[in-house]
């Protein structure tokens, strides 16, 4: 479901979509709000988002018998080629992104499933 997320969220920068179908495939909550209000401020700038990002998810804590369920993933996202453009497809700065901390849940929803529901990312040299 993490990395699934991330993947959407990309697919979704490419048009600055925040109405992307595969974002509620993955992500439910604070952290599907907090990802189209993203899309919807770079889509309100016309600006798009290209690139690839590398992820190393481990899962810190799980709590399976919590109701309900989750699972609490870290994460040391580089995302030095995941930048922000122009709609004519120029750089927005030329300064890339970088290694950042970040932190998710992953929740079983029941008859939804397993999604992230909510995540924070920390600034470029937090890991």
């Amino acid at each position: 479901m993490y990395r699934g997320m991330w993947a959407s969220y990309a697919k979704a920068g490419l048009t600055a979509n925040p109405d992307e179908p595969d974002l509620n495939r993955f992500a439910s909550d604070g952290a599907l709000k907090t990802l189209r209000n993203g899309l919807a401020n770079y889509r309100s700038k016309k600006q798009v988002l290209k690139g690839k990002y590398v992820l190393n998810p481990q899962a810190a804590e799980v709590a399976l018998n919590a109701s309900p369920a989750t699972v609490t993933v870290t994460d040391c996202i580089d995302d030095s080629n995941f930048l922000v453009y122009n709609l004519s497809g120029e750089p927005i700065n030329d300064v890339p992104g970088g290694r950042r901390s970040a932190r998710a849940t992953v929740t079983n929803l029941a008859a939804g499933g397993w999604k992230v529901t909510s995540f924070g990312v920390q600034d470029v040299g937090s890991c």
